[in-house]
């Protein structure tokens, strides 16, 4: 039944007018169907352009009126509201269902909560405002935030909600758009979410009954799995700052002023001499860590997990002093204890109102798992590294997964059947790396093939050998500044060929801001520099302004979308390359190393692939679009691994070395 449903939606959207039937889209939806239908895991990779949004949404929506629970995630919340805003009212419209079974269809989104406007701050912050963003916003995201008010920017950090909030004490609870959202989460079976949502719904079913907030599900699609990898690491991750001894200490006299308010007995001694102990030795906690700070400036490796890494000369390195950490951990640990345990006897007493409790309740549970924290970062599990470093000007102590497979399965792959969808899985043709980078183990894998003609519609230009200094050497040697000039002259000569209309994509903010500095191109044409905020603001004016191009990092080689004319170059200046510097990846090398890997074949590489890849599909994103990709490292041209990078794009591009040949030929 619901292969015939799927069938049938697709024959209305191919009926549609103005649509254009996508090679390959109904067999994804098949195969999705299929693996919903029989409980199976799978990985497809499916291009850019094959329209995964509809064939995740309709198997997801046919399933659901036999009352099977979807979820279909995104990285990122942008593409997560697309999906919610413009993709699921399209699928829904494709079935021609009877009432009982449109009753049975629950949709809902939802994404993470600190991504949500806070009424009751959005009432002191904007005054009138406020009423005007509520009469338009829809979910009540950041990103419709954004849109509408002025000042969003500046405004955000005031009016987002907060890690820990009254919850049902608020006097705006039943309108609050998070708490609305998770209402609906918990019965909906179709839900759209991000993957941090999925991460920490699984982390809290692991940790208690067996089923997280979201309910009991029955399927996840993971759309952008390309990204899981550094979705789960921000999941797992731990720092214990001077900021963040501050919200704890903000908590408390939250909480504080809760139960004063709430006319429980004995709140003006007993409750306020919990809550002053917990705000002293936390700040007592705090001084130890700034001292620390003060003789230990070099960031440096504290404790790693498996042991044998230690051992690694790169490990050794960056050790750093631990005198003085245990200290403060021991302090937190202690602190958090403490406090949490007085001020659940206290509020087990029954004199306490309900709704009050299950405030101080979402308080407490922050304040417990910072204990938790802070009591490993001394001793990490798993794949993990504990370091400290700075946090902006401060000290800071943090504890960072490394290797994730082993805490993916606990959390994903042994629990709920899953679809990895990406248009950039496959490396060489194989699964191998993300298999391994991850964790799964699909029962069914397939690569489909591009819907679009990249040797009608691309052309590939890479400047003749010698033109641009090897950026390795470069900095080897001394001699930045001169492959600094010969960017920016050749940057600068493509920019004036397009006429503007290029994306170009850096590896790092210091060489893009010297290369923007060095450009030289015909006033006409701007060049616009991505800000280190309002990045989504800067892409829309890119995309409105056609002759314009944009420098850009790495929230632009993934997820950005600019189809027709105003993106029709994308500039790949550097391979990206991990560096291991940083503790987390210099661990994650000696891990590889200590299994028997070469960390830069197992690794750098397959990532460095990726990325280009990921890259190069900004370029082409609806039938019609056209245009060029130059790659500018040179060492594509000089390196073996050059080749393997290059056989991982569309191989039909033909390949120029004169960038107004590649324009002549393309007619962009």
């Amino acid at each position: 039944m619901f292969r015939e449903r799927i069938e049938r939606a697709f024959s209305r959207l191919n009926q549609r007018e103005g649509f254009v039937p996508r090679e390959n889209q109904l067999q994804l939806a098949l195969i999705l169907g299929d693996m919903i239908e029989e409980r199976k895991s799978a990985v497809v990779e499916a291009p850019t352009g094959l329209g995964k949004s509809l064939a995740a949404l309709i198997p997801a929506i046919a399933h659901a009126v036999e009352g099977r629970r979807t979820v279909i995630s995104t990285y990122t919340n942008v593409l997560a509201e697309q999906y919610w805003h413009k993709d699921l009212p399209l699928a829904m419209s494709l079935f021609d269902l009877n009432e009982e079974e449109a009753d049975r269809i629950k949709t809902a989104f939802i994404i993470g909560r600190q991504r949500y406007v806070c009424l009751l701050a959005l009432e002191e912050v904007m005054d009138d405002h406020g009423a005007a963003f509520r009469s338009v916003a829809e979910t009540g995201t950041e990103n419709e935030f954004r849109k509408v008010a002025m000042g969003s920017a500046r405004l955000w950090p005031s009016v987002g909600v907060p890690v820990a909030c009254a919850g049902k004490a608020c006097p705006l609870f039943k309108d609050c758009y998070f708490f609305e959202a998770r209402r609906r989460a918990q019965t909906a079976n179709v839900i759209i979410t991000n993957h941090s949502v999925v991460l920490q719904d699984a982390l809290n079913a692991t940790g208690g009954d067996g089923d997280g907030f979201l309910g009991k599900l029955d399927y996840i699609v993971i759309d952008e799995a390309h990204d899981l990898y550094a979705a789960a690491l921000n999941a797992m991750e731990f720092e214990l700052s001077p900021k963040m001894i501050g919200s704890l200490q903000s908590l408390s006299s939250r909480l504080e002023r809760e139960i004063q308010y709430s006319g429980v007995p004995n709140s003006e001694t007993v409750w306020r001499a919990a809550c002053e102990d917990f705000r002293r030795d936390m700040e007592s906690a705090k001084k130890e860590l700034l001292a620390y700070g003060l003789v230990n400036n070099r960031p440096g490796i504290l404790a790693v997990s498996p042991s044998n890494v230690s051992d690694n000369p790169h490990v050794k390195n960056l050790e750093s002093p631990r005198s003085g950490v245990e200290k403060v951990t021991d302090m937190v640990v202690d602190a958090c204890r403490i406090f949490t345990n007085r001020a659940r006897h206290f509020l087990g007493d029954g004199e306490v109102p309900r709704q009050v409790q299950e405030t101080a309740r979402n308080y407490l549970q922050v304040i417990e798992e910072a204990g938790i924290g802070a009591d490993e970062i001394l001793t990490p599990g798993g794949v993990s590294v504990s370091h400290q470093g700075r946090s902006g000007s401060d000290p800071m102590l943090r504890m960072d997964t490394v290797g994730v497979a082993d805490p993916l399965h606990e959390l994903l792959w042994d629990r709920i059947p899953t679809a990895c969808l990406s248009a950039t899985l496959a490396l060489d043709g194989r699964f191998e790396f993300f298999r391994r980078s991850v964790g799964c183990e699909p029962d069914y894998e397939e690569v489909l093939p591009s819907p679009f003609d990249y040797g009608r519609d691309a052309a590939l230009y890479l400047p003749p050998e010698g033109s641009i200094p090897d950026p390795s050497m470069s900095r080897k040697q001394g001699t930045e500044e001169v492959y600094f000039d010969a960017l920016a002259r050749e940057l600068s000569a493509i920019v004036e060929a397009m006429q503007g209309r290029t994306l170009a994509l850096f590896h790092s903010r210091r060489e893009m801001e010297a290369v923007y500095e060095r450009l030289r191109v015909p006033d006409h044409l701007p060049i616009y520099l991505q800000p280190k905020t309002g990045v989504g603001a800067m892409g829309d004016r890119f995309r409105q302004e056609p002759e314009s191009t944009l420098l850009a990092l790495r929230s632009f080689w993934t997820g950005f979308d600019a189809p027709g004319e105003t993106l029709s170059c994308v500039v790949i200046v550097r391979v990206p390359f991990e560096v291991p510097v940083e503790p987390p990846a210099v661990v994650r090398m000696a891990h590889l190393a200590a299994q028997g890997f070469d960390p830069f074949q197992a690794h750098t590489l397959p990532m460095a692939k990726m990325m280009v890849r990921q890259g190069v599909g900004r370029l082409i994103r609806r039938d019609g679009d056209k245009g060029i990709v130059a790659l500018l490292d040179p060492r594509l041209r000089t390196k073996r691994y050059g080749e393997e990078i290059l056989a991982n794009l569309p191989d039909e591009m033909r390949q120029f070395d004169d960038i107004w040949e590649a324009v002549a030929w393309t007619g962009v």
